[in-house]
């Protein structure tokens, strides 16, 4: 089985076609998104839409959750704020059923999935550090966890022996014995400054994770975000990828 796997799409309509179009070329079996379909970018329908059509198991972020009242805008920065504010506007009634309706988590046989932290994903925290990553390994039993949220791809080793290692070298072998936690990156707003689209693609029998990186139009996508009335910052950062 074969699953590609992202987060953080952040309305970018251009980003999101580009990875779905690099997924059904990589010929994964389903589609995972962990959350964050919505808010910073100008196209959170349609973004919804596809997701929709295309994805087999999308998660709650912090984003789609904000817009629909779940979550005090006070938790936000300014920019962020706006967004919110913005995208609770333009949400259709379909668009706020399904983002209503998306799960926090779900287990598979052998990997977690979880938008921000598996010890506590109502918090929203975020795995900044060893520290953190080290403390999150108890909030799953399975080999490997999927998270998103910091909008940088990364990925901790736990060896059996409880030694934490990140490891930077893709594609990454699983090691029997050993444990993971990966975050995937961001498909809409990268902060890793690549302004790439980033998304992973996990191979269950072959026991491999791979990070992936696609262009897409940026321009396009910053002139939607000025003509929305969004802060300017909000399109200056994606060229940036921070």
């Amino acid at each position: 089985m074969r699953y590609g796997i992202f987060s953080d799409i952040h309305a970018n309509l251009e980003a999101l076609g580009a990875v779905l179009n690099e997924l059904e070329k990589a010929d994964v079996d389903e589609m995972i998104c962990l959350g964050d379909v919505v808010g910073y970018g100008p196209n959170p329908n349609e973004c919804v839409a596809l997701v929709k059509e295309k994805v087999k198991v999308c998660l709650a972020g912090n984003h789609d959750v904000a817009p629909l009242g779940g979550l005090d805008v006070q938790y936000f920065n300014y920019v962020a704020r706006k967004a919110i504010e913005w995208t609770a506007k333009e949400l259709t009634e379909e668009s706020k059923v399904f983002l209503r309706a998306l799960p926090m988590t779900q287990a598979y046989e052998t990997f977690f999935i979880v938008h921000a932290t598996p010890l506590q994903p109502e918090k929203w925290s975020y795995i900044l550090s060893m520290g953190d990553a080290e403390d999150n390994f108890e909030g799953f039993t399975q080999q490997t966890c999927f998270v998103g949220h910091s909008h940088s791809a990364w990925c901790v080793e736990k060896s059996e022996d409880g030694r934490l290692e990140g490891r930077e070298q893709y594609p990454i072998l699983l090691n029997d014995g050993a444990r993971y936690l990966i975050n995937v990156g961001s498909v809409g707003q990268p902060r890793d400054r690549n302004p790439d689209a980033a998304f992973g693609i996990f191979d269950v029998e072959n026991k491999t994770y791979e990070v992936r990186r696609v262009p897409y139009d940026i321009p396009v996508t910053q002139k939607k975000i000025l003509k929305a009335g969004l802060p300017e910052l909000l399109a200056e950062r994606l060229a940036l990828g921070q």
